[in-house]
């Protein structure tokens, strides 16, 4: 509650305290949905480049903005396909990535050197935003979106290379900024209902815009998902992995007068998503349970334990913007709850542990398995003043942010209480409800009393504290454009750790707490120079800085480990320079190339301590986080975005590659750390995509449209490279989705087909050492069909 009515007085108290001003000009808003102006663009040429953005927290055309940026509408992005995940929201940006490892919990955005994998447990390089409000955090589930930041959004805009003069923390590679679809001064609407064939699942939506006065306009939308099938298939217990079911829910209430602008937003997100499922792949010979190998199903994958994914959100957003006459106040207030709870276990099932003791091999554990429950509490607040001066040719920006996260980690393994041998029943149960599972007749009985724990459970609570002030000045020169930024942060963590054994009191180790403070500057400096002529383009030079918020590691320090853990880690600074060329090649064609290197320190890696049962720890190992060195990082962007009208219709096009590297150039002195000169994980050496869209009238109001998107990546590595983990290359990459139909006046009919060349490929690969233990696989083809209708 006291998160709430902070929301609620925060903004409210600075725009009271304002007089009038004059009232400010209103461009295109944010809230305004592709549908909008659809109706007005069908039958001309769109002015390619001319889309406002508020990526650099003023409303600007992408064309003008002297860095890399892509922004894209919502009809954009569900002309490819219906959008079932952040990846297809990045499908056609040059440079980023989606790492989707099947769960939601585990994705992660990358962009540019920003890699995925290097150290899971820590912030993300990549800024995440929705309306301008940061929305991740160092949880389970905290480096990816959630479901309800994508449902009736605007459009979505992403800054790449260094952001963090404008958006602090964690923008060190870029940052995704979400706009979600405003009340609009209209009545209006739209339903739909999408059904996709292979899962059996139901998707409807609605969306209901309306105005109730001059000055006062609501917007209440819903989402709700069922699904009765799947791909990824659990026999034993009649689930599949890959399901989904649950609502989404939003109301706004927006209110206009003269100068001011205020927008209440509420929503809420209560769903089941897929979780993972791995298919062994063990060779013969290579592991001493599995003595024979073992290669176990791909998509009906029996487990006796529980794998499953239930993510709830909550949310509030106060936004309010004031035309003070000198200057236009904007100030932005969010409180969100989120709890991501997840079962899953790698192992196999009674029964398959029973043809492994069969064949006298030891197997493995059938009741082991994984629960995690993350909560997060988030308060955002910033508030900027943008003005100009000059007749106009110098502008400058003014602001503070405030973000305050606490968040609470619960982590359960369960292992086997008795040793596993070939011969021995299987222990399960609890202390309290012991189960003894003898699977052949000669299976010995288990001990009377369970000799070992039955697992562990983790406690982690934290805080984090970050504030900033920071500020914009752009200055025209006819036709040339200087503009410097500056942002001043500090970050404070708090986290503690408390280990239990599994379904007791008893505490394994000594409680520990670490804390974390650090301030950073970061700045951005560019210069652009606006050419004439039969060919004219905007040439740029940028130079910037950002950093990854370092932090604490939860774990037991064992004095004997090889790498004893360390209880902290420091910020990780990239400063990157970029040269740019946007062009008009012509009216039809809007062209853009850019070219960056950038050179990350103190670049943070995950590591093991070393530790093993058979060690001198006589303990498992555990990973930390450790500033590992210096990543240099290069490449070179390039996209074209194009529309013609061909005979009676209109072709869209639009065509991106990227080529990056980014490579361990420095490694720090410690055990675990990475091969000088191997890959960061996560980075493919190229990506790639093509969007192909054709609408065209066919009979009376009927008009008929196609659309190819094709996205694909080569090269790179998967994991951190170190002296215990071998190089594992990214397998090759081409996704193919089509998307047809018509629509009449009002209503449109569309069918589709996602990866359409049915290509499965592994996207996560389990070794120990160079040995293959799992994998773990993309989604394969899916049809479907889906229907819309808009008043």
């Amino acid at each position: 509650m006291r998160k709430v009515r902070l929301l609620a007085c925060s903004s409210v108290a600075l725009i009271a305290a304002m007089s009038p001003g004059v009232v400010m000009a209103q461009a295109q808003s944010a809230g305004s949905t592709a549908a909008d102006t659809a109706a007005t663009d069908k039958d001309k040429a769109t002015e390619l480049g001319d889309v406002v953005v508020t990526a650099r927290r003023r409303e600007e055309a992408v064309r003008d903005v002297p860095s890399t940026i892509t922004a894209m509408s919502a009809e954009q992005l569900e002309a490819k396909s219906p959008i079932e995940g952040v990846g297809d929201l990045l499908q056609t940006v040059p440079g980023a990535r989606f790492n989707g490892l099947q769960s939601e919990n585990l994705a992660e955005v990358s962009i540019r050197g920003s890699g995925t994998q290097r150290a899971t447990s820590a912030d993300s390089g990549v800024g995440l935003f929705v309306n301008g409000a940061y929305v991740g955090s160092s949880t389970l589930g905290g480096r990816n979106f959630k479901r309800i930041d994508y449902f009736d959004l605007a459009r979505i805009e992403v800054l790449e290379g260094p952001q963090g003069a404008l958006y602090g923390r964690n923008s060190e590679y870029g940052s995704v900024n979400v706009v979600l679809a405003q009340p609009q001064q209209r009545n209006g609407g739209r339903v739909s209902a999408t059904y996709t064939d292979d899962l059996e699942q139901l998707r409807m939506e609605g969306v209901v815009n309306q105005q109730l006065s001059d000055k006062v306009a609501v917007r209440l939308g819903a989402q709700v998902t069922g699904q009765g099938a799947g791909q990824y298939y659990n026999p034993n217990q009649n689930k599949y992995y890959d399901h989904t079911d649950g609502y989404i829910v939003r109301g706004q209430i927006r209110y206009t007068d003269g100068p001011l602008d205020v927008n209440l937003l509420v929503d809420s997100q209560d769903m089941n998503l897929p979780t993972f499922a791995n298919q062994w792949v063990v060779p013969a010979g290579q592991i001493a349970t599995i003595p024979l190998g073992y290669t176990g199903p791909r998509y009906d994958i029996p487990q006796d334990t529980l794998n499953d994914l239930h993510q709830k959100v909550d949310r509030a957003m106060l936004t309010a913007k004031y035309d003070l006459g000198w200057g236009a106040l904007t100030s932005t207030t969010m409180a969100l709850r989120s709890r991501s709870q997840q079962h899953f276990s790698a192992a196999v099932d009674l029964a398959t542990e029973a043809m492994f003791q069969s064949l006298n091999e030891i197997g493995l554990y059938p009741l082991g398995g994984t629960y995690t429950d993350a909560k997060d509490e988030t308060f955002y607040q910033d508030v900027h003043i943008t003005g100009d001066a000059i007749d106009g040719d110098l502008q400058w920006l003014a602001g503070a942010e405030y973000l305050a996260q606490d968040d609470t980690y619960v982590r359960d393994v369960t292992t086997s209480p008795c040793a596993l041998t070939a011969s021995s029943g299987i222990c399960g149960g609890t202390p309290t409800a012991p189960i003894c599972y003898r699977l052949k007749p000669t299976a010995l009985t288990c001990p009377t009393t369970f000799p070992l724990a039955f697992g562990t459970h983790r406690l982690v609570p934290s805080e984090y504290r970050s504030a900033a002030v920071y500020g914009s000045l752009k200055y025209q020169i006819g036709d040339l454009s200087l503009d410097g930024e500056l942002r001043y942060s500090r970050d404070d963590k708090t986290a503690s750790q408390s280990d239990f054994r599994l379904y007791t009191t008893t505490p394994v180790g000594t409680p520990t707490t670490y804390e974390f403070e650090q301030n950073n500057l970061s700045y951005a400096a560019s210069a652009s120079y606006r050419l004439h002529g039969p060919v004219p383009a905007l040439i740029y030079a940028r130079t910037g800085t950002g950093y990854r918020a370092g932090g604490v590691n939860n774990g037991t320090a064992v004095a004997v480990a090889p790498n004893p853990l360390r209880p902290a880690y420091e910020n990780e600074n990239t400063t990157s320079y970029e040269v740019g060329l946007k062009s008009d090649v012509t009216k039809h064609v809007f062209f853009r190339l850019s070219a960056y290197t950038s050179e990350t320190t103190d670049a943070i890696a995950s590591v093991l301590d070393g530790c093993t049962v058979a060690n001198v720890c006589a303990q498992a190992g555990q990973i930390f986080n450790i500033n590992g060195g210096t990543v240099r990082i290069k490449g070179i962007e390039a996209a074209l975005d194009s529309n013609f009208r061909i005979g009676e219709g209109r072709l869209m096009l639009s065509l991106n590659g990227a080529h990056q590297s980014a490579k361990w150039e420095e490694v720090a002195s410690v055990p675990g750390a990475p091969i000088l000169d191997s890959q960061v994980a996560q980075m493919p050496d190229w990506t790639m995509s093509a969007n192909v869209n054709y609408r065209r009238p066919l009979v009376g109001d009927l008009n008929g449209f196609f659309n190819v998107a094709y996205n694909g990546q080569r090269g790179g590595g998967q994991d951190t490279v170190t002296a215990a983990a071998p190089f594992i290359p990214l397998e090759d990459l081409d996704n193919v989705d089509l998307r047809t139909g018509v629509d009449f006046r009002r209503t449109e009919v569309a069918f589709f087909v996602k990866n359409a060349t049915d290509e499965v490929i592994p996207v996560l690969k389990l070794q120990q050492g160079a040995i293959p233990l799992a994998n773990r696989y993309s989604r394969p083809r899916t049809v479907g069909v889906s229907v819309s209708y808009r008043w």
